[in-house]
């Protein structure tokens, strides 16, 4: 079966992945100068305090054609999902998160959520700021 190069991110909660093909690049969040940074697990709650930190954002091109910067609020790594792994979302979910396109089911036997950013963008409303210090660290 076909692989797919996919982003994932352990966030601390839960893990979530975006397919590789949307992502522009990685970055330290201090330096995304344009809108604030997205938080694809916004509707999970904020990031916990003893969680990691979310000191990087995943750059990704959206279906407009501009590019968006997700919260990576944990390690990241990069490799290829066997496509059949890709499991859609069960329809009692689909509608109450928009921007989760499914789940993976990883080779660890663990599961991550996919993350379309394309819908994430046109979804949700725009800007989605980010809030707290954790994220934007000020330069005082």
């Amino acid at each position: 079966m076909a692989g797919v190069a996919m982003v994932h991110v352990q966030d601390p909660r839960v893990r979530w992945s975006v397919r590789a093909a949307h992502v522009v690049r990685i970055m330290p969040a201090a330096e995304w100068r344009a809108a604030p940074p997205v938080d694809p697990l916004a509707a999970l709650g904020p990031v916990p305090r003893g969680g990691a930190l979310a000191r990087r954002v995943v750059v990704v091109r959206c279906a407009d054609g501009r590019d968006a910067a997700l919260v990576a609020a944990g390690a990241i790594d990069v490799g290829d999902v066997d496509a059949a792994a890709v499991l859609p979302l069960p329809e009692v979910l689909a509608g109450a998160a928009p921007q989760i396109a499914g789940i993976i089911a990883l080779h660890d036997a663990s599961l991550s959520l996919l993350i379309e950013p394309p819908d994430v963008i046109t979804l949700l409303p725009w800007p989605v700021p980010v809030v707290g210090e954790d994220l934007c660290p000020s330069r005082s």
